[in-house]
């Protein structure tokens, strides 16, 4: 299972934007999983006209806040995908649970099976209030409470309830066409309120678009919607993905549409994931749609007005391709004549222009809601049209004009409708038409009567006639009329008159070459003209006029960016950034203030891509014609110095528009995310920070210390936090969410919990958005931190100063308090689930909502990670990444039913997502049901045929019941191993003639490749020469200077900067001395009598070094997959390397190494570590090990890991053992204080890579010497393994790592010299047993261990008998050949090979059990098709039995046939005590796994000529000799049935007698030889240790 972090994601609309939309009375909470509508490609060539931009047509006074325009491109979203997550997947047999690495909860970043995610779901910003139904309410401030602090807005807001319909929505005011209430200020007194005569219908509202939304892609809205973009949260837009640079979601392709955390985790970011939601329209109101599909409350369309008690006109602009004009006009061109008591011909232009405004507003109601502007053409007719949507702003005339004529205030509810709903509500509204038909508009000075102005006509022929009108006033003025000429271009671009509206607007630039204004609207005429170059140049003059007219800003990024050039659009940003910044205001000034390092935000990049010739990201103010706006505009830049907030943001702008700013320097690190320029991304996203916390804190690091300060635990005296937190960052605040909602109100405290720098920002939209961004800013924060303590490598900059768990949940919480998001609350819900509480830990901890899951303390931080899963799902029910990552959570705990309901939900959610149907799929194959495991996996691979875990899930699971349809295979030494491939028909393939493999174990083992070569990289360049002096002198402290006093440390250290591996050396350096330094205190307290004045420090991970992922394969798995002895060693490193890093970073770990126990007196005190103390093989195995340890030589430690399940197993052991301890529910702090307190000095690892297993325990060291054995059949390649119990056939010699010394720090630097060498597994020293290493207790418990009395003649009768019990109709002469492992070790050759033996032996069957069932049917296809049905029916079935009846019917099979890819280990030992031979291949040399039934079987061998004979017949050289020796013996055997029974003749009944009368004298069945070998390999150990001496022991 596996990891997602969230950051916030954009939603894709679904909907003709031209078209009438549906309404939309409530959020749309459903997912559409199928549904990937996906815009095409925006093209620009000859004949097409490229999406329209937004222009502004009038003045505007310098206290408005600019109203967002935007253009919209649409564009591909190509997911394109490079490294993949790890995800946990499961054996056949078993589980690796929590994590790659079989380790109990280890601390850390989240295994990788939680997702961290973008955010895919719907935002809710924590201020929501529920409108009270009922009419048009006045304007009033609403006040959002959540917690103890609050945001206020002016205006109504609409329901957040997700069951109210449209329907309910509160009625408005439409402002269109003979629907509603002319907006426009009448000329005849006592006319009644409007609003008053109308029956309300629903209403929609929507919103122009950001001139981002090229960049941010479909769905970005701004200033009205509340947020941006955060890092991964959706794909690059193709519009915008820069040539050459990869997709920023490298890490892991979670679905179709999804790309993770590795998520963090080699990424832990997802792209947006088009499946699972349904984008809502682009509306300001109820169900509003934004960048991460959050449904917002309703609110007007911010058109100037609302803030300044006018009548507000809310006209809607379409979702896609209608854009919005600029209505201001500069301020050279202020209608001074705008006066109640101007002369009439003054008054009349007024009058007209503010009738066109209301004409102009309509028109873009008009095209928003009509299909037939989708299908209309320019007036030129020479192309389609694609239409861009004026956004007016009124000229400041309107502000001054005077009636008589009494008005309600603006509601919020006042919004636009759609044309249909016009039409429905017609009915209605006709007695209140009538009556406002009576109130003729007066726009004309000379009284002459005029209709009402819903008679006047269609949209259209207002638009025309208001256009006539303006060319015939600005005629008359010759042309001077700046805000006549400036409106009436918008109107011709409205109506697609795109010539005349150039025309009109190069007149105005004619008269003031330095309006900015027109020359940004030419830009957009031009733009819709499909002369995007021109348009460009224009966009950059007006950059270069004014750095502080932001909208020219925001279209000339989004140009860029449309055409990929990205670095471009940062540098644009950058330019503007030092035009308008105020000196020392920087974020990387601000953390040089305060002495903490870090790179400037606005570096200059080593390459300079230029815009149309200009270099904007190396022109400094006032350089190459880029003017600061005190040197183009003094005037202006005097009077935005007097408005209110100027400067408060850092830069030359007033503080209603910090926003804005805050919005562009996001966008930047949205880009420079992309780009991959993390440092500079994560400085823009603090930039943005600082501007809302008002400059008031010096930088991230401050404001985490704040959030920390203020939240921590008080002391009950004095009241001040405690200190214990401030100082311990792996000692994370942990807190509930209804405390951590509170943290803005607590930070920000003089503010009443609102951000300082947004104090001037308007009411409202503007200030949502701008809140909602920074919200985002500190989740994309957080999230990059995550990911530099996840992913490993070096840190830089900003990341290098945050890198704890407590930083980034301080940054989580205050995000999740400025909004609520269920993405939010899944990320702290993975970082939540990662702590590990120690019990000696006295932070104070919140009692979360009691639950009765068993598994999770009240307090932990599993308990908070469950509580912000159901909080996010709170928020939204069909959170698609919360269920799944709250099935993970009760997975770790062995909830495995009630995991399977969550991830059956998450499936529900979106039927496509792959993490999800894979998570769901590796459950339900825990819990045995393979067929819907298969189902599922093959379902995850149908939505991302890329995702790892998904493709080797699939491999594995199909394998375990032997279907190998489309299986293939590889090219492994030439065919030597895995030589015969299955087609996708089923038919076999000689890898030797073809020369090349395929299917899909070639895709698991190029995964692999692909897997290994990166991990290669992990911590490159984290030995700067910093972080070697530290290491050097923490080495030192360690004791290295006696250990390794020739050495040169810092020296070989150098040596290994920029190599490959360079993280993983360090790690084992560490590790390294860790064990030296124990042994040095040893020496000094115990044969020297001194201690260290400098103590025995744990030397610590550089901070720049994070928690590797694990290969998607894991070590188990490669039992059975086809693989070189490099990559076998290298996936057990890699799992070794995971659990010792997130080991060394846990808060129990101490300071200083655990002390040694005291030399043995006189025993050495042995402990022992299972998870299988009960009814499991090993239990079965070693039961009477523990009780017969000579007490006087070694005593007996066993600690069990898992609770009691009362079998006889684990009573024998609890009884005998001399001491046995039940830890199942113990911490690993505990666990490992009380084995240094037993003063155990050998502790063994009775799991490895096993199910259950807590190797953290071993990776802490809380022994001297530590070994593996019986557990785990390979190499753990871990340095907190020192020793394996094996012997020459088992560990041929030939494959240990060639330098054999692992006690000095100069062993490691001399060993790390074969790292890259093929031919070699393991590292650890080897404990070569004189006879087997396999212990096997059937003496003393199995069925038969009462009967060494018995004769062979009794025997061969109860064999005999036992034979016609279970196959009564079986022929006497038949021969038994069987297997009885589980299915998963079958592969193609071996089952090719066996169909051969009984095709040459046609009096044999071949028993096989069904484990699992559903691999009888594959098999016996199989052997239709490979061998015919004659053979195949010669395949006999039976189920698995208990394991006494196991034992005992064992006796029936004549000849067992191994498994040479993976050997029967168990099932070997079963199978050699009732006498059976066994015929076994040890097909690798460097497999373990394959050779231990060769070693078993020798073991159960008499030691003499006649023994070694056998052995030779029984243990085959390759497969043809395998082959051979099977038909030879079978072939040899006769049945004589004259004296009642079958008496066997033949070399293979001479081999079963053999094996029954050696065995009560073999070495495999005595149990107490095994035990005193054992006992002189512990002795051995402990005095090469206490000496110092290294190397494997020979016993």
């Amino acid at each position: 299972m596996l990891p997602l972090v969230q950051t916030h994601q954009m939603v894709q609309a679904h909907h003709d934007s031209l078209g009438p939309l549906p309404p939309h009375g409530k959020p749309d909470y459903t997912f559409h999983y199928q549904r990937n509508s996906r815009p095409s490609p925006s093209s620009h060539g000859a004949g097409s006209t490229p999406r329209t931009f937004a222009i502004r047509t009038a003045n505007q006074p310098p206290s408005l806040h600019r109203i967002t325009t935007t253009f919209t491109r649409s564009h591909p979203s190509a997911h394109e995908y490079g490294a993949e997550h790890s995800l946990r997947r499961k054996t056949p047999s078993g589980t690796i649970d929590n994590g790659y690495d079989g380790s109990h909860l280890v601390s850390g970043p989240p295994p990788l099976k939680h997702m961290i995610l973008p955010a895919s779901s719907d935002i809710y910003p924590t201020a929501v209030v529920r409108r009270v139904s009922g009419s048009v309410a006045s304007t009033h401030q609403h006040s959002f409470h959540t917690g103890s602090w609050q945001y206020s807005a002016t205006g109504q807001i609409s329901k957040m309830d997700h069951s109210v319909d449209a329907l309910n929505t509160p009625p408005a005011t439409p402002a269109v066409w003979g629907t509603g209430p002319s907006n426009m200020l009448m000329d005849r007194p006592g006319t009644v309120d409007g609003a008053s005569l109308f029956h309300m219908m629903p209403q929609q509202n929507y919103q122009a678009m950001s001139g981002l939304h090229s960049m941010m892609g479909q769905g970005y809205q701004q200033p009205l919607t509340p947020a941006v973009y955060s890092p991964a949260g959706y794909p690059q837009p193709g519009t915008w993905r820069e040539v050459g640079v990869n997709d920023y979601r490298s890490a892991v392709p979670l679905a179709n549409g999804y790309s993770p955390q590795n998520a963090v985790v080699d990424s832990a970011f997802m792209p947006t994931q088009h499946t699972i939601h349904h984008g809502l329209p682009n509306s300001a109101g109820l169900g509003q749609s934004h960048p991460f599909r959050s449904p917002l409350p309703s609110r007007p369309l911010d058109d100037g007005f609302a803030r300044y008690g006018h009548n507000h006109s809310a006209h809607q602009a379409p979702l896609h391709r209608l854009q919005a004009l600029s209505l201001n006009s500069g301020p050279a061109s202020m209608n001074k004549g705008a006066s109640g008591g101007a002369p009439s011909p003054a008054r009349f232009k007024e009058r007209a222009l503010q009738h066109a405004h209301k004409a102009y507003n309509d028109l873009l109601v008009y095209l928003g809601h009509s299909k037939k502007s989708q299908h209309g053409r320019s007036a030129s007719g020479s192309r389609p049209s694609n239409k861009m949507v004026v956004y007016p702003k009124p000229p400041k005339t309107l502000a001054t004009i005077s009636s008589p004529v009494k008005t309600r205030p603006p509601t919020y509810a006042e919004a636009t409708t759609s044309y249909s709903q016009h039409l429905a509500q017609k009915e209605a509204n006709s007695r209140a038409a009538e009556v406002i038909g009576n109130s003729s508009l007066q726009i004309n000075p000379y009284n002459k009567p005029n209709r009402g102005y819903h008679e006047i006509g269609s949209p259209l022929l207002n638009a025309k006639a208001s256009l006539e009108m303006l060319s015939t006033l600005c005629e008359q003025s010759g042309w001077k009329w700046v805000d006549g000429m400036l409106l009436g271009g918008c109107l011709h671009y409205g109506l697609e008159h795109y010539e005349q509206a150039l025309e009109w607007f190069k007149r105005i630039v004619n008269l003031d070459d330095s309006h900015v204004e027109a020359i940004s609207n030419i830009a957009a005429t031009l733009y819709c003209l499909n002369r995007q170059e021109e348009a460009e140049q224009h966009w950059v003059q007006a950059v270069k006029i004014r750095p502080s007219y932001l909208e020219a800003v925001e279209h000339l990024v989004g140009l860029l960016c449309s055409n990929h050039r990205s670095q471009e659009a940062v540098n644009t940003i950058d330019f503007v950034q030092r035009a308008l910044r105020l000196p020392g205001s920087s974020a990387a000034a601000v953390r040089d203030h305060a002495g903490e390092a870090a790179s400037d935000s606005d570096s200059t990049p080593t390459t300079t891509p230029t815009v149309q010739g200009l270099s904007l990201n190396t022109v400094a103010p006032g350089a190459d014609g880029f003017e600061t706006p005190e040197q183009s505009s003094p005037g202006a830049s005097q009077s935005n110095s007097k408005q209110p907030g100027y400067g408060s943001s850092g830069y030359a702008i007033p503080g209603s528009e910090n926003g804005r700013m805050i919005l562009l320097i996001h966008a930047k690190g949205n880009m420079m995310y992309a780009l991959k320029d993390i440092d500079r991304a994560s400085e823009a996203f603090e930039e943005a920070v600082l501007i809302s916390s008002g400059r008031e804190i010096q930088g991230v690091q401050s404001l985490i210390w704040r959030i920390q300060s203020v939240l921590a635990p008080r002391d009950s005296h004095s009241g001040l936090p405690q200190n214990v937190v401030q100082q311990n960052l792996a000692m994370p605040l942990l807190l509930p969410p209804d405390r951590a909602k509170n943290t803005a109100h607590l930070v920000f405290a003089p503010s009443h919990g609102q951000l300082p720098g947004l104090q001037h920002v308007p009411e409202g939209s503007h200030r949502r958005s701008a809140i909602s961004t920074t919200s985002n800013s500190l989740l994309s924060l957080a999230k990059i931190f995550q990911d530099s303590m996840s992913n490993g490598g070096p840190s830089t900059g900003l990341i290098r100063q945050a890198s704890g768990v407590g930083d980034i949940l301080a940054l989580y919480y205050l995000s999740l308090s400025l909004q609520e998001s269920p993405s939010t609350a899944n990320n702290v819900g993975i970082l939540l689930a990662s702590v590990q509480q120690s019990s000696s830990q006295q932070v104070s901890i919140p009692e979360t909502t009691p639950t009765t899951i068993p598994g999770i303390v009240p307090g932990s931080g599993l308990a908070l990670a469950l509580a912000y899963y159901r909080y996010g799902l709170s928020l939204d029910q069909k959170h698609v990444h919360l269920h799944t990552n709250l099935g993970s959570l009760l997975k770790d705990i062995g909830q495995l039913d009630l995991a399977i309901q969550m991830y059956e939900k998450a499936v529900a959610c979106d039927g496509s997502f792959d993490i999800a149907l894979t998570n769901l799929a590796n459950a339900v194959k825990d819990r045995g049901r393979i067929s819907d495991a298969i189902y599922y996996y093959k379902r995850a691979v149908t939505s991302n045929p890329d995702f790892a875990e998904a493709v080797c899930g699939l491999s594995t699971a199909l394998s375990s019941v032997c279907d190998w349809r489309g299986r293939g295979g590889v090219l492994l030494s030439g065919g030597v191993y895995d030589r015969w491939h299955v087609d996708e028909e089923g038919m076999l393939r000689d890898v030797k003639t073809q020369g090349q493999g395929g299917g899909l174990m070639k895709r698991v083992v190029d995964i692999v490749g692909r897997q290994l070569k990166e991990s290669s990289s992990w911590g490159s360049g984290a030995l700067q020469e910093q972080t070697i002096l530290h290491l050097v002198s923490q080495l030192r402290d360690a004791g290295s200077g006696l250990t390794d006093r020739s050495l040169n440390v810092g020296a070989e250290l150098r040596k290994w900067t920029g190599k490959p591996w360079e993280g993983t050396r360090i790690i084992r350096l560490i590790e390294r001395s860790t064990r030296a330094a124990m042994r040095c205190w040893y020496q000094d307290k115990h044969v020297k009598g001194i201690r260290s004045a400098a103590g025995y420090r744990r030397p610590r991970p550089p901070a720049s070094l994070s928690i590797p992922s694990a290969p998607t394969v894991l070590p188990f798995h490669t039992f059975t997959c086809p693989l070189t002895a490099k990559d076998i060693r290298i996936i057990s490193q890699r799992n070794a390397l995971r659990i010792s890093s997130s080991t060394l970073r846990s808060p129990w770990v101490p300071a200083t190494v655990y002390e040694p126990p005291d030399p043995p007196r006189p025993h050495l005190n042995v402990g022992y570590v299972s998870s299988d103390f009960n009814n499991h093989p090993l239990a079965h195995l070693m039961q009477s090990v523990f009780g017969f340890h000579d007490q006087a030589r070694v005593k007996a430690f066993c600690y069990a890991t898992t609770a009691s399940d009362k079998s006889i197993h684990r009573q024998q052991i609890e009884h005998e053992a001399p001491v046995f301890r039940d830890v199942s529910t113990w911490t690993s702090d505990r666990l490992v204080d009380q084995i240094t307190k037993d003063g155990i000095h050998i502790l063994v690892n009775l799991n490895g890579y096993t199910r259950g297993a807590r190797n953290e325990i071993f990776a802490a060291r809380p022994a001297p010497i530590q070994m593996s054995f019986m557990g785990f059949a390979g190499t753990l390649g871990a340095e907190w393994c020192d020793y394996l119990l094996a012997d020459a056939t088992a560990i041929p010699p030939s494959t240990l790592r060639p330098h054999r010394s692992n006690l000095t720090l100069q062993d490691v630097f001399q060993d790390e010299v074969d790292a890259e060498t093929d031919d070699w597994v393991y590292s650890e020293n080897i404990i070569f047993c004189r006879d087997t290493f396999f212990c096997c207790d059937h003496a003393q418990s199995a069925d038969g261990s009462n009967e060494r009395d018995i004769t062979w003649e009794v025997e061969q009768q109860r064999r005999w008998k036992m034979r016609k019990e279970l196959f009564p109709n079986l022929r006497d002469d038949v021969i038994i050949l069987g297997n009885f492992n589980q299915l998963y070790k079958i592969d193609p050759t071996t089952f090719r090979t066996w169909l051969r033996i009984l095709a040459a032996v046609p009096n044999a069957v071949l028993w096989l059990l069904r484990f699992p069932e559903l691999g009888e049917t594959h098999l016996r296809r199989t052997a239709k098709l490979w061998a015919g049905e004659g053979v195949a029916n010669r395949i006999v079935f039976t189920d698995v039995a208990p394991k006494q009846q196991h034992i005992s019917r064992a006796r029936v099979c004549d000849l067992f046939l191994d498994t040479p890819e993976c050997n029967a280990h168990t099932t070997a030992a079963d199978i050699l005590w009732s006498s059976t031979p066994l015929l076994t291949l040890p097909r690798y040399e460097y497999k373990m796994c394959s050779r231990m039934a060769a070693s078993i079987l020798k073991g159960a061998l008499p030691k003499n000529a006649e023994g070694d004979q056998a052995a030779e017949e029984l243990i085959a050289a390759d497969d043809s000799e395998y082959e051979d020796f099977a038909v030879r013996l079978a072939t040899s055997l006769r049945y004589d049935t004259s004296r009642g029974y079958g008496e066997g003749s033949g070399r293979l009944a001479d081999l079963r007698k053999l094996l029954w009368k050696s065995k009560w004298t073999c070495a495999l069945f005595d149990t107490r030889r095994w035990v005193r070998d054992l006992e002189d390999a512990f002795e051995e150990a402990w005095r090469r240790w206490v000496s110092g001496e290294g190397g494997d022991i020979y016993l």
